[in-house]
């Protein structure tokens, strides 16, 4: 997927399912960003993490601070971690960024 930016077309951000990248994925939401994404215990959450690929090194995946989003209200926010169980760096593995 990609975030793309209204204002800049040339701002934009490569996201892939958290799921895809670590299927035991642990979320916390801040009080302030389950404020923001309007969302309840019944919410439909998507976590996506931003993908960082340069070209002369491995792609990387931003657990630390994944974007979520509240599918029933249409609203999003990238949530970051207080703490530091998730790296900004997590290496990915070639079969996680491929398409099928």
């Amino acid at each position: 997927m990609f975030l793309e930016s209204e204002a800049n077309p040339e701002l934009s951000f490569l996201l892939l399912p958290m799921a895809l990248i670590d299927p035991d994925y642990r979320l916390a939401l801040a009080a302030e960003d389950r404020a923001t994404l309007q969302a309840s215990a019944e919410s439909r959450l998507l976590c996506l993490a931003v993908i960082t690929a340069a070209e002369d090194l491995p792609p990387t995946a931003n657990l630390l601070a994944p974007v979520v989003v509240n599918l029933d209200r249409g609203r999003a926010v990238q949530a970051v971690r207080c703490d530091s169980v998730y790296s900004h760096k997590h290496p990915l593995r070639a079969d996680e960024a491929a398409c099928s």
